[in-house]
């Protein structure tokens, strides 16, 4: 089902609100290549980071001063990354045409591999868990959505293959219920899919401009927040039998790569090329706070799930970890 466009609206107002400049807390150095993407552990212990130089890395970054903590080194290009709620699981994609999934233990300082998942042709661009773990889905450059079950004795091959969009996949997320995921992807639309035991199918697609740039859904899985190609941000309501667009967010004039709810949901976190990022009130479409952040052009980014730090990957291989909020 597609969703027609919303009949036009007057431009959503915005609030005017001084610029904070976000503080820099560490600087990791360890990859010489272009770090694309990024990833904190749930518990704020670690994060993840892939670069071009064919690593993968895992830094510790709870208390003291954060540094490496171990590199994983397949032998060739990895791109996606996804820790498991526990904090003890996480899920590497490949960036070469073989599409596999590596899932490693990350409990003791040495990564432990535990399974393999297969399935994908081409580069894994973007993987999540759901909230429970036991699901894992992934998207790339086959554009097609698949979802395999994690457990210790898997045989690697997806539950669900899902077709339907026509470029490859760039984002994805599960719903809080672990019954729905979005996807996001260049074709200019956000899909959304029921997830079943049985049976999963496209539930909706959601049309954006310029193709899709990142999504996130709300803590208690009523709304999804989208951006697009055009710099703005739509927030969707689901709670419907179709999702009804809500609003739209106007302000950034740049490219929108991450979107982000804060855990009670009253806060909406956007981060746009410079890197700038904006916090708002989502109901209201009211802008409430924006940082910028002195960092070279950004390659990959990640937020922590309280949104007080971000993380912004470099061309370069540095990777800095910026305070961007105030201390709640």
């Amino acid at each position: 089902m597609t969703v027609p466009p919303p009949e036009p609206e007057p431009p959503m107002k915005t609030t005017a609100c001084p610029s904070q400049e976000a503080k820099l807390v560490a600087t990791l150095t360890g990859h010489t290549g272009r770090v694309p993407k990024l990833v904190f552990s749930p518990d704020r212990s670690l994060l993840a980071s892939t670069a071009d130089d064919a690593t993968a890395c895992l830094w510790a970054i709870a208390g003291g001063l954060p540094g490496p903590r171990a590199v994983l080194n397949k032998g060739e290009p990895l791109r996606g990354l996804a820790f498991a709620p526990n904090s003890r699981t996480l899920a590497v994609g490949s960036a070469a045409p073989n599409g596999l999934v590596w899932l490693f233990d990350v409990t003791d300082r040495q990564p432990l591999p535990v399974a393999t998942l297969r399935g994908p042709r081409g580069a894994v661009e973007a993987l999540a868990f759901s909230a429970d773990g036991k699901l894992l889905a992934g998207g790339g450059e086959d554009s097609v959505l698949r979802v395999w079950e994690v457990t210790a004795n898997t045989a690697g091959n997806a539950r669900a293959i899902l077709p339907g969009h026509s470029r490859p996949i760039t984002h994805l997320a599960f719903a809080p219920d672990g019954q729905s995921i979005a996807t996001a992807a260049g074709d200019g639309t956000v899909r959304l899919w029921t997830v079943g035991r049985i049976w999963s199918k496209e539930k909706a697609v959601l049309p954006h401009p310029g193709g899709a740039t990142a999504l996130a859904f709300s803590p208690d899985g009523k709304w999804l927040a989208t951006a697009a190609g055009d710099h703005r941000l739509r927030l969707w309501d689901l709670t419907g039998l179709t999702p009804r667009l809500q609003a739209e967010l106007l302000g950034h004039t740049t490219l929108v790569g991450l979107t982000h709810f804060a855990p009670d949901g009253r806060t909406l976190v956007s981060v746009a090329d410079g890197p700038i990022l904006y916090h708002w009130e989502p109901l209201s479409s009211t802008r409430t706070a924006i940082w910028t952040v002195p960092a070279a052009e950004a390659t990959g980014l990640a937020l922590t799930g309280d949104a007080r730090y971000l993380a912004v990957g470099t061309a370069a291989g540095p990777i800095g970890i910026y305070r961007v909020a105030a201390k709640r």
